[in-house]
């Protein structure tokens, strides 16, 4: 597990020779991107505006997803301080989208946890960011996933751990708000929380769900000749 426990402006944790090429940024103060792609990302505090192909602003609890531009750097400005975080997929385009973070997930998660999926593939298999949240008392399964997962401690407190075996010598990792992490292809690992509760916003850079052309909500209750 990749972890830094209390970020500064300009950290990175560059993942970009990873099977979906991502970097993840912290940012402080006024910063400019030279990339194409596409940014994720929360902000833990303050209010800063994205200049992209339009103008977002971005304020404490306000999840995100933005393409940067193609033609001119994608500027980002602190209009007040606080901390951002940038997850950057290289060579993608996603669909922008602005929201704010809810307490609970609105679904169900292994071991007692819940999520809620904040910006969906717009296609199948394409990236997702999702709200992970953790009550008192968890203790998940060991686990891993086929690809990286990037990860903004968001509020409460827990711990991210990986068991030592005949393989692993194992691990374990204090996590509280304000940090940031990348859990590598097939790392494994799983949270605990003790007498706190954790919330975390986690990137995926793929997905196995999502809408394809031949099944989607406008085309799946589209019924030609009246369904006969």
């Amino acid at each position: 597990m990749i972890l830094i426990e209390n970020p500064e402006h300009g950290q990175e944790i560059d993942q970009t020779d990873s099977m979906y090429p991502t970097k993840m940024i912290c940012v402080t103060k006024d910063h400019a991107l030279k990339e194409l792609g596409n940014l994720y990302g929360y902000c833990t505090g303050g209010k800063f505006k994205i200049l992209g192909e339009q103008d977002y602003v971005i304020q404490e609890n306000n999840f995100f997803s933005i393409k940067t531009n193609i033609d001119k750097n994608t500027n980002i400005e602190m209009l007040e301080e606080g901390k951002l975080f940038l997850i950057l997929r290289y060579g993608y385009r996603g669909i922008d989208l602005v929201g704010k973070s809810e307490k609970r997930g609105r679904l169900s998660y292994i071991d007692g946890c819940t999520d809620s999926l904040l910006v969906m593939p717009p296609r199948l298999g394409d990236p997702c960011l999702n709200y992970l949240h953790f009550p008192v008392g968890i203790v998940q399964t060991q686990h891993l996933h086929p690809s990286i997962r990037m990860g903004i401690v968001i509020g409460g407190k827990g711990e991210a751990f990986q068991k030592p075996d005949g393989k692993r010598e194992g691990w374990e990792k204090d996590l509280v708000k304000g940090m940031m992490f990348c859990l590598e292809e097939g790392e494994v690992h799983s949270f605990r929380t003790a007498e706190n509760y954790m919330d975390i916003i986690a990137y995926h850079p793929d997905s196995d769900f999502g809408p394809s052309d031949t099944n989607h909500p406008m085309l799946n209750r589209t019924y030609i000749n009246h369904g006969k």
